[in-house]
């Protein structure tokens, strides 16, 4: 079953800077990597 993406566009990140980031927002103009790290440690 494949998962579809656009559930996750009312989602929000923050990015980098610090700043929130609408998911939708992000990938609206272009394509976007997501990339979900878990870190073990």
């Amino acid at each position: 079953m494949p998962f579809d993406v656009s559930k996750l566009a009312d989602h929000a990140v923050i990015d980098p800077d610090g700043v929130e980031q609408r998911l939708g927002d992000l990938w609206s103009e272009r394509p976007e990597v997501i990339l979900f790290l878990r870190h073990f440690g």
